[in-house]
């Protein structure tokens, strides 16, 4: 920030910015939306003009999540496909894995998520990303996507609207995911075929809510491309709460041989989000979170018969303008203010799989710069009157090795071992082992695995805590797993885990700053069943029954269970219909001055979908499709004091050329 810059002219700018003309922004997009459109139908055209219509049998995919899996050495994930993001009409991480079981999910408008607080968020297990400190990271291409100053993700800066798949990190996964209890990796879209494709979405819904993207992609022999853009906006269920969201992405790849790529990434994006206020409470006048990043990754992939893994290289710029009513959270004598923050993070990400007959040995190094500044700003005075700044560095190798055992008649036992060791800056070194066993044979595997998770204090302690920070121990979680997968050939597949967590040395708030003095220790039980009954019909259903033996636990419903089902009711025609049941859970009251565990009712939610394939009267791919979320209109809340909006309904449009 420039030294010359004052809170008067950021103000000034601030202003504009907020009252620009939404029809002028429209009008851009629908421009470069139609130019992208035009390329690319002529590019399908040209191309397919000859061709013969296509003939290939067309499976439904599964609702809710594309499959679930434990791997070999223990990581247990679920993956979130791209045709299930678009069946779920999500618009956010929130809406695509609101209903994976385990999962829970902070929101309460149909655009954006309010920062500094609880806006938006996301749960595995209890473990969240709300917090400063998040104990789970969310990862985009690989890089991980957080405030470098407060140490916590936020939802608007990590958009799917590019997303080739969202994977959900069940488990502590020191093998893959560092410095985290948890993890939600967003992959973005490749061309991995000679050809162009294009694709284009538009759709409106209540509250003057406005969505629209264009992606455009290709390959052309060694080099792919791929770039898109997205806008955002809604005025929201209740006053001031508007939200504006733009992101932007562009990648390009280079196959240097048959095995390696190198592709550069990168990620823009440029948001605002007003605060209405709990609902008993007076409407703001300010409360707008403003958050901006630019992210960049170089990163080189290598897949061989004996040798696969990764290496990447990112830096990201990013920036926080939260301008508040009260600078001190619940303080009503509180000046109004801006609280600024600017963060930039760097690192280094790899790892690699050498295979030998039936040994893998992996090897990997992770490591990363998380700081910047942040400081408060006196609206009346015109002054800061707070802030810090600072940087820490982590270093964390790991090593690990796997054997298939062949024990006949095909059955194979796997046992894997590997540990991961944090060399920090600023905190006492850690280790992180992680260890499973698996027993498999034709679609069906037993497994059973322990994995620790460490996860550091970040900058904001320096801040938050001047008088305590210095002795604070790293949090960890140990979870230990047991369960099965199967798969009845190709008409059901099953994924069951029972599994107990325990966290150590947890930071708790108090009057003097954060100390380790918590702790949460958990038992519970997931299952995810999907069942495909027919090329035109599939159904999933899942639940998770968690029971924490420290009550009460945040974001830690005893159960959380959801099912749907897909079905092309006519050649052209397909319907979707989920449901999802939330038992009552305990959240935080934010924005005050002593944050209290408040109870939030448990609710019973369903959201349909009625689609028409743009075939049946073109010769466009794509569709036409109206969506309705919670449409029996049940009231329900995600956060204390900050009811959902009720139904909510969209009309859209998808074409791909």
């Amino acid at each position: 920030m420039s030294a010359k810059t004052t809170p008067g002219h950021r103000r000034q700018c601030f202003r504009l910015r907020c009252f620009q003309t939404r029809s002028a922004i429209i009008a851009r997009c629908s421009t470069a939306l139609f130019a992208v459109s035009l390329f690319a139908a002529a590019d399908t055209l040209n191309t397919s003009s000859n061709a013969t219509p296509e003939t290939r049998i067309v499976i439904t995919a599964s609702p809710i999540t594309q499959f679930e899996q434990t791997a070999k050495d223990g990581a247990n994930s679920a993956v979130i496909g791209r045709d299930q993001l678009g069946r779920l009409s999500a618009t956010d991480l929130p809406t695509a894995l609101r209903q994976v079981p385990g999962m829970t999910v902070s929101r309460y408008s149909p655009v954006g998520a309010y920062g500094g607080a609880q806006g938006g968020s996301v749960y595995v297990r209890g473990a969240g990303t709300a917090r400063p400190g998040s104990e789970i990271k969310i990862y985009t291409a690989g890089v991980p996507r957080e405030s470098g100053v407060w140490s916590h993700p936020l939802m608007d800066i990590a958009p799917i609207d590019f997303a080739d798949s969202v994977t959900v990190a069940k488990n502590p996964q020191p093998q893959n995911y560092p410095g985290t209890f948890g993890a939600v990796d967003i992959s973005l879209r490749q061309r991995a075929e000679e050809g162009h494709e294009a694709e284009l979405n538009v759709a409106y819904g209540r509250f003057n809510t406005l969505l629209s993207s264009a992606a455009v992609g290709g390959k052309a022999d060694i080099f792919d491309y791929y770039a898109g853009a997205a806008y955002k906006y809604s005025e929201g269920a209740r006053a001031h709460s508007e939200a504006e969201l733009r992101n932007a992405f562009a990648q390009a790849g280079w196959s240097l041989s048959g095995h390696e790529r190198l592709s550069y990434i990168y990620q823009h994006t440029d948001n605002w989000v007003r605060d209405p206020g709990p609902e008993d409470g007076p409407v703001p006048r300010r409360d707008q979170f403003d958050t901006r990043t630019d992210t960049h990754a170089l990163r080189l992939d290598t897949s061989r018969e004996s040798v696969k893994g990764f290496a990447l290289f990112y830096f990201e710029d990013g920036e926080i303008k939260w301008h508040k009513d009260h600078l001190s959270d619940g303080v009503l004598t509180s000046p109004p203010g801006y609280s600024n923050t600017d963060w930039h993070n760097y690192g280094f990400r790899s790892s690699c799989d050498v295979f030998i007959e039936r040994l893998t040995l992996t090897a990997s190094l992770d490591s990363w710069s998380e700081g910047g500044s942040t400081k408060n700003i006196n609206e009346r005075l015109n002054r800061a009157v707070w802030g810090y700044n600072g940087r820490f560095f982590i270093t964390a190798p790991y090593a690990a090795a796997r054997y298939d055992f062949d024990l006949g008649q095909e059955w194979t036992l796997t046992p894997s071992a590997g540990a991961r060791y944090y060399l920090s800056d600023e905190f006492d070194n850690e280790r992180a082992p992680c260890a499973a066993l698996t027993l498999e044979r034709d679609g069906l595997s037993f497994f059973v695995s322990h994995a620790r998770g460490v996860h550091y204090p970040g900058i904001y302690m320096r801040g938050t805590s001047p008088r305590t920070w210095r002795a604070l121990d790293a949090e960890v979680m140990d979870t230990t797993e047991a369960g099965t997968h199967l798969e009845f050939g190709e008409r059901a597949a099953l994924h069951a885990a029972l599994f107990h967590t325990k966290v150590e040395d947890r930071m708790d708030s108090t009057a003097t700053g954060y100390i380790n003095t918590g702790k949460m220790r958990a038992n519970g039980a997931e299952a995810s069943l999907h069942i495909y009954p027919s090329k035109d019909l599939t159904v999933f259903a899942g639940g998770a029954y968690t029971d924490p033996q420290d009550h009460p636990v945040s974001r830690m419903p005893e159960l959380t269970s959801s099912a749907g089902l897909s079905y092309q009711l006519a050649k052209h025609v397909r319907w979707d219909i989920d449901g999802e049941y939330v038992a009552s859970q305990c959240a935080y009251s934010m924005r005050t001055v002593n944050p209290e565990l408040e109870k939030l009712d448990d609710y019973l939610v369903f959201n349909t979908r009625l689609a028409l394939d743009t075939r049946a009267f073109s010769r466009l791919g794509g569709e036409v499709y109206v969506a309705v979320e919670n449409f029996t209109n049940q009231h329900h809340e995600y956060f204390p004091g900050y009811p959902m909006p009720g139904v909510m309904w969209y009309t859209g449009m998808k074409l791909k050329f």
